[in-house]
């Protein structure tokens, strides 16, 4: 009885010890499990998930998601606006089938920059997995930085993302790749405390129900696009391509002078505002800051020109007008002219693909084949019908009314030579003593008229 009880206890023992352990077991395992706080963006083309290790006083672990597609993805660390926010920038790789992070450092609305003291290492899964760029990775120094920090007790801590456009423009290896103007963006907090715990990248729900985790959505703004840079490449395709074209179309097809200033003036004009919209540009992104590439420098020695021969056409004008000559202007004037059409054409196609829109090439040299087409035709149709024209009338010569023709008296049975021999005889009942009233001035007999054609013609302005 003794030994029945000893082994008895020695059962439960035993139990309470097995038991014990799988309470331990199963302890350690939930503490084990990732901590982590998930945003996942309304139009669903960014995720965003954030992990704050705490056995660690420097570390951060993340994960972002795009789908292919989009140009890129970003998210913001410690502000709701662009100055002084640290953005970690994801895009396609060269091979398009991995993915490039970028950190970089906003300075306020415009293009944040490289920032290389900012020290991520890309971990396991990080690729793309079927239509899904996938970045997972630890920063062993985003805590905090030059401009800015995050407070990881926070439980609303400010963050902002932005995504580009819908286009895989940007395919690159370059850390300091160029990108475009956000197409959607936004802000949203984050619980700093929800995503403190074991260090791991955390894990993002892809299901079609997935939600927020630990954030809340703040500011959502959707399809936004550089509306200066539109303006800008509008206005000066329709001056270059349209506008100072038509304007020396139409001094070469009628000599109209007039119609030809105004229209200059008026593209000139254009040409200052789309200029002016260029130069507020190049200070938004990081590939035009410094002003040294051939789009901007070939696009101020033309704004330069375009005042230099607005000056040469009106000093010919006016000199024309006082003398009728053509001007040693003229040829400056007509010569530059063709040259800054050419290098305005040349700066559009450098112009887009400094924008990064290399697509609107296609439809530019479209515009330009059509316009010079157009021109052409129609003036080498108007010399052939003019040519034709002075060819017939070279020919026929002037046709002269019947009654002043030479041979008009033949009809009534005098030859021409006797009429021009026979001396002409007075009127009926005019006394031959009487002077004939060819003798005065007003009045000049009819074989001696001159025919009146006006005042002296001068040639017309051509330049």
């Amino acid at each position: 009885m003794k030994t029945l009880n000893i082994l008895s206890r020695l059962g439960l023992a035993l139990l309470l010890f097995f038991a014990s352990s799988l309470a331990q077991d199963a302890s350690k395992t939930s503490s084990n499990t990732t901590a982590g706080s998930v945003f996942l963006a309304p139009t669903r083309n960014f995720a965003f998930a954030l992990n704050v290790p705490s056995d660690s006083t420097t570390d951060l672990y993340f994960s972002m998601m795009m789908p292919t597609g989009t140009a890129w993805a970003a998210v913001g660390f410690g502000s709701d606006h662009m100055a002084g926010a640290l953005m970690l920038v994801m895009y396609p790789s060269k091979s398009q089938k991995n993915v490039t992070l970028s950190p970089r450092i906003a300075t306020g609305h415009t293009e944040p920059v490289y920032a290389p003291e900012i020290r991520v290492e890309a971990l396991a899964g990080t690729g793309l997995d079927n239509d899904t760029y996938i970045f997972n990775g630890r920063c062993s120094n985003c805590r905090s930085w030059s401009t800015g920090r995050i407070d990881i007790a926070s439980k609303s801590q400010n963050m902002l993302y932005a995504t580009g456009e819908p286009t895989n423009y940007l395919n690159t290896d370059a850390l300091d790749g160029p990108l475009k103007i956000h197409y959607n963006y936004g802000t949203f907090t984050m619980d700093m405390v929800h995503a403190t715990g074991p260090a791991g990248v955390p894990t993002i729900d892809r299901g079609e129900n997935s939600a927020l985790v630990g954030t809340v959505q703040g500011l959502d703004e959707e399809g936004r696009k550089d509306m200066k840079a539109m303006a800008h490449a509008i206005i000066m395709v329709l001056v270059f391509v349209g506008l100072f074209p038509f304007g020396s179309f139409v001094l070469r097809l009628g000599g109209w002078v007039r119609w030809h200033a105004v229209n200059q003036g008026f593209a000139l004009i254009l040409a200052i505002i789309g200029s002016s919209l260029g130069f507020t540009i190049s200070k938004t992104y990081n590939r035009s800051k410094k002003f040294n590439t051939a789009h901007q420098i070939i696009g101020l020695l033309i704004f330069i020109f375009l005042f230099a021969q607005f000056a040469l056409g009106f000093l010919h004008h006016r000199k024309f007008k006082q003398t009728k000559e053509t001007t040693k202007f003229a040829p400056i004037h007509k010569w530059m002219g063709r040259l800054l059409l050419i290098l305005g054409g040349i700066n559009g196609f450098l112009g887009f693909r400094l924008a990064q829109s290399n697509e609107y090439n296609y439809i530019l040299a479209g515009l330009v084949i059509s316009v010079t087409f157009t021109i052409v035709m129609i003036l080498v149709a108007k010399k052939y019908i003019q040519k034709r024209w002075n060819k017939r009338k070279d020919q026929n010569g002037y046709d002269m009314e019947p009654w002043r023709r030479p041979d008009a008296q033949a009809g009534y049975g005098v030859s021409a030579s006797a009429s021009a021999n026979t001396q002409p005889q007075a009127p009926l009942g005019q006394n031959a003593s009487i002077p004939g009233m060819s003798t005065y001035a007003p009045y000049q007999a009819h074989g001696t008229r001159k025919t009146e054609l006006g005042p002296q013609q001068n040639v017309r302005e051509y330049v």
